[in-house]
């Protein structure tokens, strides 16, 4: 499907249910936030504790009740707790894997940004040789970005995976997860891309309708590993409304 057939679909999924899924994205907010408070209140240990736990929780919000959300099925406000943490370790392991599958370039990127401040420190300390240095460096490190970015994204529908193969090793859905996505990241990020328009007229409302647009994003994102993955769709062919909040 096109990226305006997915955002069709993914407001088809939530006609009659955009408010709970905006209350449910404030509810996931404001919690997030708060025990990110209360964590960083305790100096570096609490810091790290609640990074540990946002991936957990962030799964169980996003990839379990947006996925309910999109296939009609209930859920309970709160359920993103027990989500998340029934599957800790199983989250982990999957960033994990999916952080060594792009290590190489990330390593690249990291070393390049150290020549280039070298390079560039070299240059302003009068050596002529530095500004070569840092040039290289430079172009090494925005490669090394780009390539991160385009290998990442075979491994983004890894949680999606995990969440429909419950019995599936987080390797193997890191590794479904990139034979999906083969030959179809330009269309993520062109689906990504699309919701520009819906972002920037969110946050203008002082960000209180991002809390319909990421719901928006997050069921449209479903629609597309659905897509993917061959599972049970129903195909709608109405045209695109120009305001798909009020549906």
């Amino acid at each position: 499907m096109t990226a305006s057939e997915i955002r069709t679909q993914a407001r088809k999924s939530l006609t009659g249910k955009w408010g709970k899924a905006a209350l449910a994205t404030l509810i996931f907010g404001v919690i997030n936030y708060i025990i990110g408070f209360v964590l960083g209140l305790v100096p570096v240990v609490g810091s790290i504790v609640a990074s540990i736990i946002s991936l957990p929780l962030s799964f169980g919000f996003t990839v379990v009740v947006m996925t309910k959300i999109k296939r009609g099925e209930d859920f309970t406000y709160l359920e993103f707790f027990s989500n998340g943490f029934n599957n800790f370790v199983k989250v982990w392991q999957a960033t994990l894997w999916i952080l060594v599958k792009i290590i190489l370039p990330l390593v690249i990127a990291i070393v390049a940004a150290i020549i280039m401040v070298v390079g560039f420190s070299m240059s302003a300390a009068g050596n002529g040789f530095g500004i070569v240095l840092g040039i290289i460096g430079l172009i090494g490190y925005i490669a090394g970005l780009i390539w991160t970015a385009v290998k990442s994204y075979l491994y983004k529908l890894s949680l999606y995976i995990m969440n429909d193969n419950p019995d599936m090793s987080a390797k193997e859905a890191v590794e479904k997860s990139a034979e999906l996505m083969n030959g179809h990241r330009w269309s993520y990020f062109w689906l990504q891309l699309s919701f520009i328009g819906w972002i920037i007229l969110g946050a203008l409302v002082c960000g209180i309708g991002m809390f319909w647009v990421l719901p928006y994003m997050q069921v449209a994102t479903v629609a597309f590993y659905d897509e993917l993955a061959g599972n049970k769709e129903t195909k709608v062919e109405e045209p695109e409304e120009n305001n798909p909040i009020s549906e």
